[in-house]
């Protein structure tokens, strides 16, 4: 008979983490050890890194049996890595948590106790100020949450990156979904059950450097929204419509011009001269809402192509104990 699944399991997504996973084992194993009477495991995801970081995941498995490690065949990225980690772990309730201690593990035990002891289905730590971030960087969260809670399809979760904890019902239907671009603080806010949310600071990264450089913040932005919302697709038709509408209006004002030449556009009258001028301007206008347009198909082909290839998100090379 198999032994019953451990009441929790913290998985742990790893990149380039050798500072960091020694002093995150040193914080997060004593408060597991509190909250769960021993009954936890943790599983470290190294997704392709270059340092030791899997030298040091066997090390510990080595050790202690409850510390597990999935090593990627490369570097898939954090969302693949999170996603690998959520697909493999099995507990009554399951944790994501980064390496760099910007989470507190005191934050995550607060989760856990919330899905535990009191009923919800998945709470997720929500980000107060960052002190590490530029203001600018601060703006630009504000405004991209904020812009995907007016525009997803569902209760988009404010200000909430992957730090969550959440119970095996919602791990049971997250892991049914056949997603290839997954974006897990979006799938997890899209299953719905009962959610709620704890509200903490976030120190400074202590150890390393952030693996999430403007570019891929960018492309998380882009996968955020394309994934969970079809308003910028919408949008495309509405600049449509209303280029149309400014054209018969344009085309109204101007027959007006010309069969009644006391009645000026802003002073422009049609027959002063051939009219290139407007010309130009309309077909700039015109061209740059088609190739706007276009971007944003562009956008949803992207994903629809990866979605019909059905890869899977992420290669294993290796598992502890196997």
């Amino acid at each position: 008979m198999p032994s019953a699944l451990p009441k929790f399991c913290v998985v742990i997504p790893c990149y380039n983490e050798q500072e960091s996973i020694p002093v995150l084992v040193e914080k997060l194993t004593p408060v597991l050890e509190e909250a769960t009477q021993g009954d936890w495991q943790i599983l470290f995801v190294d997704d392709g890194s270059k340092d030791a970081t899997a030298r040091l995941i066997w090390e510990l498995h080595a050790k202690d049996a409850r510390f597990n490690g999935i090593r990627l065949s490369r570097n898939f990225g954090h969302q693949p890595a999170v996603w690998t980690g959520i697909q493999n772990a099995r507990a009554a309730c399951i944790g994501v948590i980064d390496c760099d201690l910007q989470d507190p593990p005191e934050v995550l035990i607060q989760l856990y106790k919330k899905v535990a002891a009191e009923g919800f289905d998945i709470c997720a730590g929500v980000r107060g100020k960052r002190e590490e971030s530029p203001w600018w960087l601060r703006a630009a969260y504000l405004v991209f949450y904020r812009l995907m809670r007016f525009m997803a399809e569902h209760d988009y979760t404010l200000d909430s990156g992957d730090f969550c904890v959440f119970n095996a019902r919602v791990h049971e239907a997250l892991c049914r979904l056949g997603e290839a671009t997954p974006v897990h603080r979006g799938l997890r806010s899209w299953v719905g059950f009962k959610q709620t949310t704890v509200t903490y600071q976030r120190p400074p990264r202590q150890h390393g450097v952030s693996k999430y450089n403007l570019t891929r913040l960018a492309v998380l932005a882009i996968n955020n929204l394309v994934n969970f919302s079809t308003a910028p697709l919408r949008f495309a038709t509405w600049v449509g419509l209303g280029m149309g509408l400014l054209t018969l209006v344009a085309a109204a004002l101007f027959l007006i011009n010309r069969l009644f030449p006391a009645f000026s556009i802003l002073g422009y009258h049609v027959g002063a001269n051939a009219g290139t001028a407007t010309l130009v301007l309309y077909l700039s206008f015109i061209a740059s809402a088609l190739f706007f347009c276009l971007g944003i198909m562009g956008e949803y082909l992207a994903v629809i192509i990866k979605e019909v290839k059905r890869r899977p998100v992420a290669l294993v090379a290796e598992k502890t104990g196997e």
